[in-house]
This record gives structure tokens, C-alpha cells and sequence, in this order.
């Protein structure tokens, strides 16, 4: 059993869950807070970083009354549409963050106006990963909105981002030696929040051709993701979070002294507003061009419900895990039934008997996540795949045999990207991260469940209470996802978890060897 070896590994004995299973001490003791913990409940009940002026600045205010609305989006076509049109109204700031702003039709697009609203005077505020963004026109396109005025944190020229992101002892708050290795993973779309008009967009979409499925021709060009949009009070919640990691790069720089970037970018600034600002050039495709066009023409219902919610925002830099603490509490309250989508699911020893309980609880637990013929990056799937057996093995067991709900257990589905009907795959990555629990509570955001989301990246997501809205995420899952995935057998399982294939099982040893950084 896996957490039985972590256990061994790190040294610790196991203890009995009380249900015939052995886990960590350490898993033991977040099951319990979890299952006395609401996620609507007080702040205080979550564990809060160990650092006093941090504390659970995490957690933000359970919003209700109308201070929280939401509406879920069908498509990332309805994304990027929601999105230029809440981008062409903005009237006062813009705040965009995510892992992956690329330099490709879509992303073009945003930023051509994004370069007309500063000009217009608002505030155009941008943070991507310094390390997840290679391309070289996407660099170029981030030198573009920089010379236009625009703060693009996370990009340097000359892809030198990385002075930013060496940790120097005493000139970093909280400084630690594995800060390189922990991103920033969060998505978050905010328009106008600081006024009572503002609108947000937040879910598991990135900013490029292949999150919009602009380019259905091409099934790597074509994702499936969810978003949701959110208005009200709770917009504020958002725009707190990001101003704070916005605040965190300045500090960085400013902590630098002669090596604070912003400095020369001031310079090259003023210079080139004498000068006349660089060209920049683009390659283009026409075909994906017209399709922007379409996208971009939609009009998507929005029909937004008033719902109890609560923005959690979880900073492993900080030693936050408020968004882990999140679902375990969602999936130990969860009775009759649990739908996760998680494009990388590698599940801790805490989530796997999270779920594990929940199915001799006798909940109905489904589980999509990708094959390795459509994850992006395949050997995740490979190594999640060796915990596919020990889940299964759960239904066997006798609590779970006497269930006589339909569809106790649990039930692990692998997206490959084409229903059965179809003579070959039309769709990419599934890259969605969401949970929903009994039809009543949802989790929606950038959380993988597995070790990177936990303890490495910084991750942002909304919680929310309103049976409408669940039931539409629901309704995606079951009745589009399971479309375009495979029902994983126990035959399978096993296989997966000892692969007879040469090739299969080194890359799974690959896999593994970096399992903690997945």
C-alpha cells in the first residue's frame, strides 16, 4: 500500500484508519481535521501558515446574499468569448494571471487589447510563470506589452527571468532554497474588481489556442477545461489575491538593489518613448484566424445563480494547504456521491484514503482524468495509473459489496479524447480541475490532485454552495466527459500498475523517479 510505504520511507509507523486500512500518522491526523472542518465554516478552523504575518490570509470571507454569483461555462469557446467581451468593457483595471499566456492567435488577440485599454489610461496588470513560457513569439509578445507600459511579471528580456527567481538568503521573504521549483499555477481573469461592476473569470484555463479549442482541426489545438465566471462582492476576494502575488514580485525586485529589473525597464521605457517602440511581427494562421473571429463573435449565456461561496488561494511558499484541506473536507462530508475531473491525477496518501472511506461509506466516487494518449504530459498519466489498482480494490472489500446505492465505489474513467463512435481522437488534453459533491458543493480552480498542486505550485480556487450550478458541472462530466472516455477495469488497472512492455514500464520508472515534482 502506498501510504504504508511512504510511512516506512519517511520512517513513521502506520496507524489503523479504523476502517481495516493502515495510513500515515500525518494522513491520519488531515483526515480527522477534515472531517470536523467546513469549508463554509470559520477561518480558524482551517490550518493556517506556520508564519505570523502570514497567517490565513488563505482564506477569505464565506460570501452569500447575493455577494457571490456564478455562472459555469460550457466551452472553452464560451471562455474566450466571456473573456473579450468582459475585456473590451473594462472601464477601469484589468488583472490577468496564468501558468501560460502564449504568443499564438488567441493570446495575440488579448493582448492587442490589452495595449488599447492601457493606452485608454486603465491599469493593465499581467503575471505568468517565468519558466512556462519559452516560446519565442510569446516572449516577444510579452516585450510588446512591456514597451506599451504594461507590468508583465514572471517575463524578463532576453529570458533573463531567472535573476528573479534565484534564491538569494535574507534579500527574499521567507526565503527558501526550493522557491525555483515552486511555480505559480494560478488562473485568475479580473475586470474591474475594485468596483461594484467587477467580473472574474477563474477555472482551470490558461490563455492559448489549445485551452479556446481554436483550432478544432487539430485535435492538440482542441482541450477540454472549465471555467466559471463570478460576479459580486467575492470579485474583491480576487483582486486581493492577485495584487498580493503581484506585491510579492515587486518586493523581490525591490529587495535587489542594483538588480531590480524594473529599474531598467523605467529606462528602456522612456527611451523608446523618444524613439518610437520596437516593431514586433507575428506569424499568424489565417484558418485559426477566422475561427478567433467566430469565437470572439459568440454571445454565450451567462445565467448566473446567487450562491454560499468561499476564494481560497493556497501559496506552498508560505507552507499554505488550505486548498487540500478543501476537498478532503468536501470529500469526507460527501453521502451519496463524488464526481472529480483532474487532468493530472497522482493522488497523495491522504486523498487516496480520503476516497477510499468515502466508498466504504458507500458514495458513488467517479474519477476522469487523462490517458496517456492525451495528456500533454503523458507520463503523469503513467504513474497515476499505478494507483488505479488500489483504488479499485476498495470495491471489493466487504463494507463496500453490502452498498446498495447504484454505483457505490469507485469508478476511474481515462479521457481519450474520442467517443466511441468516432473512427479517430477530435479531442486533446483533459485539463479540467474540478470536483462536485452531492450535486450541492463544487470546487472549481487550478488544483491538481497530486504532489505539485500540494506542496509545490501555487494554486487559487472557488468553493461554492448551490445545488443549480452543481448540477450543471455534474450533467459536463457524466454526460460529455464519459463520452470521450474508457471505463478502467480491474484487469486494466492491474496491468498498469506492473506493465509487461519494456518501453511502458521505463517510462513509468521515469515517471515515478520524479513523482514529487509531477
Amino acid at each position: 500500500m502506498v501510504a504504508a510505504a511512504a510511512a516506512m520511507l519517511s520512517g513513521c509507523a502506520t496507524v489503523s484508519s479504523g476502517t481495516g486500512a493502515s495510513i500515515s500518522p500525518d494522513s491520519a491526523a488531515m483526515l480527522e481535521r477534515a472531517r470536523a472542518l467546513s469549508v463554509f465554516g470559520p477561518a480558524d478552523d482551517f490550518v493556517g501558515s506556520p508564519y505570523e504575518d502570514v497567517g490565513r490570509s488563505g482564506v477569505f470571507p464565506v460570501r452569500s446574499d447575493g455577494a457571490c454569483e456564478v455562472a459555469v461555462l460550457q466551452s472553452g469557446e464560451d471562455s474566450f468569448a466571456v473573456r473579450m467581451e468582459t475585456l473590451r468593457a473594462a472601464k477601469k483595471s484589468i488583472r490577468i494571471q496564468a501558468l501560460v499566456f502564449k504568443g499564438d492567435e488567441t493570446g495575440l488577440r488579448i493582448a492587442e487589447v490589452l495595449k488599447e485599454k492601457k493606452r485608454e489610461g486603465l491599469d493593465v496588470r499581467v503575471i505568468v510563470d517565468a519558466f512556462s513560457n519559452p516560446w519565442l513569439q510569446t516572449q516577444w509578445m510579452f516585450f510588446d506589452l512591456k514597451q506599451n507600459g504594461i507590468e508583465v511579471e514572471g517575463y524578463e528580456a532576453m529570458a533573463l527571468q531567472w535573476i528573479n527567481e534565484v534564491p538569494v538568503p535574507m534579500l527574499m521573504p521567507h526565503w527558501d532554497p526550493a522557491r525555483a521549483n515552486k511555480r505559480f499555477h494560478e488562473k485568475m481573469w479580473v475586470i474591474d474588481g475594485e468596483t461594484d461592476e467587477g467580473i472574474a473569470v477563474a477555472g482551470g484555463l490558461n490563455i492559448g489556442n489549445e485551452y479556446f479549442r481554436a483550432n478544432p482541426a487539430n485535435p492538440d489545438e482542441t482541450w477540454r477545461d472549465q471555467d466559471v465566471v463570478i460576479r459580486g462582492g467575492i470579485v474583491k476576494d480576487l483582486v486581493a489575491a492577485f495584487d498580493r502575488n503581484f506585491d510579492y514580485f515587486l518586493q523581490i525586485k525591490k529587495s535587489r538593489g542594483i538588480a531590480n529589473t524594473n529599474l531598467y525597464w523605467d529606462a528602456t521605457r522612456a527611451v523608446l518613448d523618444k524613439t518610437g517602440k520596437v516593431p514586433v511581427r507575428y506569424e499568424k494562421r489565417p484558418e485559426v484566424e477566422t475561427n478567433v473571429d467566430a469565437m470572439q463573435a459568440r454571445h454565450p449565456d451567462r445565467n448566473y445563480e446567487s450562491a454560499t461561496c468561499r476564494f481560497v488561494q493556497n501559496r506552498p511558499r508560505f507552507k499554505e494547504t488550505y486548498i487540500q484541506q478543501a476537498y478532503l473536507s468536501l470529500i469526507e462530508s460527501a453521502q451519496d456521491e463524488i464526481l472529480l475531473a483532474n487532468a493530472y491525477f497522482v493522488p497523495t496518501p491522504t486523498i487516496m484514503a480520503a476516497l477510499k472511506e468515502a466508498a466504504r461509506r458507500c458514495v458513488a466516487v467517479t474519477l476522469v482524468s487523462n490517458s496517456p494518449e492525451t495528456n500533454d504530459l503523458p507520463e503523469i498519466s503513467l504513474v497515476g495509473r499505478g494507483y488505479y489498482k488500489q483504488l479499485l480494490a476498495v470495491n471489493s472489500e466487504p463494507a463496500v459489496a453490502a452498498c446498495v446505492k447504484p454505483g457505490a465505489g469507485i469508478n476511474v474513467w481515462e479521457w481519450v479524447g474520442k467517443r466511441p463512435d468516432e473512427a479517430a481522437r477530435t479531442q486533446g488534453t483533459m485539463h479540467s480541475k474540478f470536483g462536485v459533491f452531492d450535486r450541492r458543493r463544487s470546487l472549481v480552480g487550478s488544483y491538481n490532485l497530486d504532489p505539485r498542486s500540494e506542496k509545490l505550485n501555487s494554486e487559487s480556487a472557488l468553493v461554492f454552495e448551490q445545488p443549480g450550478l452543481s448540477s450543471q458541472l455534474a450533467a459536463l462530466l457524466l454526460e460529455r466527459d464519459l463520452g470521450f472516455s474508457v471505463r478502467v477495469t480491474p484487469e486494466a488497472a492491474a496491468k498498469f500498475e506492473d506493465p509487461e512492455e519494456v518501453a511502458y514500464k521505463f517510462r513509468k520508472s521515469l515517471g515515478n523517479l520524479f513523482e514529487q515534482d509531477l
